[in-house]
C-alpha cells in the first residue's frame, strides 16, 4: 500500500491503470469519433477553418493563413496546421477537419483522469473523465472544427503541470520547461487570450491560498526563452510577410476590439450563467452542492483537499468572470473550464452520508434530480413553440430524443432513492447523457446540414459542372468556398455585380438563399439569370443559356 501510494503521489501509471485507461479509450473513441463524418461542415466557422487549412496544403503557405484568396490572420496557425496534417493522412473531408478537435477532447479526458486519480482514486479519475465527456457543451464542441477544444486541451495540460509542480515536494526544471512549451502552444492556438487566462487562474489561486511567493518559482529563464523562440519561429516570418502596421491592427482588433468594444458577438454580462447551467447540465447544478458544502464545512477538510477545491473553483469562476467581462461572447469561450467542473464531482460522493448536514445535501440532490425530470417534460409540452417548422427535422425524431432523456432522468432518480449513493447516481447520469446526446446528434444532423451548410446544393448543382466557371454568392457562405473548392466572389450591389460580370468570360453561377432570391427574382430575370437547381434553403442561378 505504501509503494502504491508513493507511485500515485508521483503520478506514475501502473498496471492497475490499464483497465481504466482502456475503458476511457473505447468510450472516448466511440463518443468523439461517432458520426463526425456524417454532418456537413456548419457555417460560418467550421468551413472557414477547414478551407484555410486546405489552402495551406494547396499553396504551401504555412505562415500566413488564407481563406477565399484573402489573408485570414485573426488566429495563429496551430489549429490550421493540425487540420492540414490530418488532410495529408486522411484526405480533405469532414472527418479530417474535425479529427483534431476530437483528439484534443480525448486528450483532455485523459488529463482529467490523471488529475482525478492524483486527487482521489483511479475510480474517481475515471468517472471524472466520464462526467467531462458526457457534459453537453464538451461533447458537442468535440465534434466541431473550431479552435476551442484544442485550446481547452492545452490550457488544461498547462494547469495540470502547474498544479503538479506546485504540490510536489520534488521540483523539476524539466517540468517547468515543458510548462512553458505548453503555454507557447496555447498562444499558437488562440493568441494572448489563453495565456492571460492561465495567468489569472494561477495568480488568483495563489492569492486564495496566500502563497504569492510561489510566483517566483514559476519564473524560469530557459523556459521563457523556449516560449519566445517557438512563437518567434512563426511570428518573425509572419511579421516580415505582413508588416508591423497590419499586425498591430490585428492585435488591436482581437484584444481591445473584442474585449472592450465587442465588435463581434456582443452579449450581456450575464450571458454565461445560462450557458454554464445548460452546457454542463446537470453537473452545473451539482456544483452548487459542492460550493455550499465546502463553505459550510471547510474547517473539517485537510489542507490538500482544500487546495484542490480552491484550485478547481478558481479555475471555474475566473474563466466565467474573465469572459463575462468581454463584450464579445460565444458559448464556446468558457469551454476551457469544463475539466474543473468534472473534477469537483467526486467530492460529493465523499460527503453525502454526513449526519444532519447530509440531510441538507440530500435535499439539494433531490431538488436537482427533480429539475432533471422537469426539463424533458417541459421540452415535450413546449415543443410546438421551439421546434423548427421545416420538414428537415421531424417531430418523431425530436420526441424520441427527449423521451430518452426523460427515461434516463427517472431511472437516475430511482437509483438515488434506492441506493442513496451519488456514485451510482453519477454513473446513471453519465449513461443517460451519453445516449441522449448521441440521439440528439443523429436527429439534428440532417437539419443542421441543410440549413447551416451549402454542401447539399453544391454537390447537387455544381459537382458535375465544368471546373472552369466563376462562382458568386450574396454574403459568401464559408461552406460554399470549402465544398466548391473555388474562390467565391461577393455579388455586392446590383451595379457592382454587373460590372464584375462584364470582366468574366467563363460561365457564371450564383448561389443565394431562397429568401434573398425571392426578393430579387425580377431583377435576376432582367439580367437573364434563372434557377438551375435548388433545395429547401438555397438556389443556384445561371445564365439562360445554361
Amino acid at each position: 500500500m505504501e509503494i502504491e501510494s508513493k507511485q500515485q503521489s508521483l503520478g506514475k501509471l501502473t498496471k492497475k491503470d490499464v483497465p481504466f485507461l482502456t475503458g476511457l479509450f473505447f468510450m472516448g473513441f466511440f463518443l468523439f469519433l461517432f458520426y463526425i463524418w456524417a454532418m456537413p461542415l456548419i457555417d460560418p466557422d467550421e468551413p472557414r477553418y477547414a478551407s484555410t487549412a486546405r489552402d495551406m496544403i494547396i499553396n504551401g503557405n504555412w505562415i500566413v493563413p488564407h481563406f477565399n484568396g484573402e489573408p485570414r490572420i485573426n488566429k495563429p496557425p496551430l489549429f490550421y496546421w493540425t487540420i492540414a496534417l490530418c488532410y495529408k493522412i486522411f484526405g480533405v473531408n469532414e472527418f479530417s477537419s474535425r479529427l483534431p478537435s476530437a483528439l484534443a477532447a480525448f486528450g483532455t479526458a485523459i488529463i482529467t483522469y490523471l488529475w482525478g486519480r492524483r486527487s482521489g482514486s483511479r475510480k474517481d479519475g475515471f468517472w471524472s473523465a466520464m462526467v467531462l465527456i458526457t457534459s453537453p457543451l464538451f461533447f458537442l464542441i468535440a465534434r466541431f472544427c473550431i479552435t476551442d477544444m484544442l485550446l481547452t486541451f492545452f490550457v488544461c495540460a498547462s494547469l495540470y503541470l502547474f498544479y503538479i509542480e506546485y504540490t510536489e515536494t520534488e521540483k523539476r526544471n524539466t517540468r517547468r520547461l515543458f510548462l512553458y512549451f505548453l503555454l507557447s502552444m496555447v498562444f499558437l492556438v488562440k493568441g494572448p487570450v489563453g495565456i492571460l487566462l492561465f495567468i489569472l487562474i494561477t495568480i488568483c489561486f495563489l492569492l486564495w491560498v496566500c502563497d504569492l511567493k510561489y510566483i517566483k518559482r514559476l519564473w524560469y529563464l530557459p523556459g521563457f526563452i523556449l516560449f519566445i523562440s517557438i512563437i518567434c519561429a512563426w511570428g518573425i516570418p509572419f511579421w516580415l510577410t505582413l508588416g508591423t502596421k497590419q499586425i498591430f491592427s490585428l492585435l488591436s482588433q482581437e484584444t481591445s476590439g473584442r474585449f472592450v468594444s465587442g465588435y463581434a458577438h456582443p452579449e450581456a454580462f450575464y450571458y454565461y450563467l445560462p450557458v454554464f447551467v445548460i452546457g454542463f447540465f446537470p453537473w452545473s447544478l451539482f456544483m452548487f452542492v459542492v460550493i455550499f458544502h465546502f463553505f459550510r464545512k471547510k474547517k473539517t477538510f485537510s489542507k490538500e483537499t482544500k487546495k484542490q477545491i480552491y484550485f478547481f473553483c478558481t479555475w471555474c469562476i475566473i474563466t466565467i468572470i474573465f469572459f463575462s467581462c468581454s463584450r464579445s461572447k460565444l458559448m464556446t469561450y468558457i469551454l476551457p473550464m469544463s475539466p474543473s467542473v468534472a473534477l469537483l464531482m467526486p467530492l460529493i460522493s465523499k460527503w453525502e452520508m454526513e449526519d444532519k448536514f447530509g440531510k441538507m445535501i440530500n435535499c439539494l440532490l433531490w431538488f436537482i434530480l427533480s429539475v432533471s425530470i422537469l426539463v424533458p417534460i417541459t421540452l415535450i409540452i413546449t415543443m410546438p413553440k421551439w421546434l423548427p417548422v421545416d420538414y428537415s427535422i421531424t417531430k418523431h425524431h425530436v420526441f424520441i430524443t427527449i423521451i430518452v432523456l426523460l427515461i434516463g432522468s427517472i431511472v437516475t432518480m430511482f437509483t438515488y432513492s434506492v441506493t442513496r449513493s451519488f456514485r451510482l447516481t453519477k454513473k446513471s447520469i453519465c449513461l443517460t447523457n451519453c445516449i441522449f446526446l448521441i440521439f440528439a446528434i443523429v436527429s439534428s444532423s440532417k437539419y443542421m446540414g441543410t440549413f447551416r451548410s451549402t454542401k447539399d446544393v453544391v454537390q447537387k448543382c455544381l459537382s458535375e459542372k465544368e471546373t472552369n466557371y466563376a462562382l458568386f454568392g450574396n454574403h459568401v457562405a464559408p461552406s460554399l468556398v470549402f465544398y466548391s473548392g473555388k474562390c467565391v466572389m461577393d455579388m455586392g450591389t446590383g451595379a457592382e455585380f454587373r460590372k464584375k460580370l462584364s470582366n468574366i468570360k467563363e460561365p457564371v453561377y450564383v448561389l443565394l438563399s431562397l429568401k434573398d432570391y425571392n426578393k430579387k427574382k425580377d431583377w435576376f430575370q432582367k439580367i437573364s439569370f434563372y434557377p438551375v437547381c435548388q433545395n429547401n434553403v438555397h438556389v443556384v442561378l445561371s445564365e439562360a443559356s445554361d
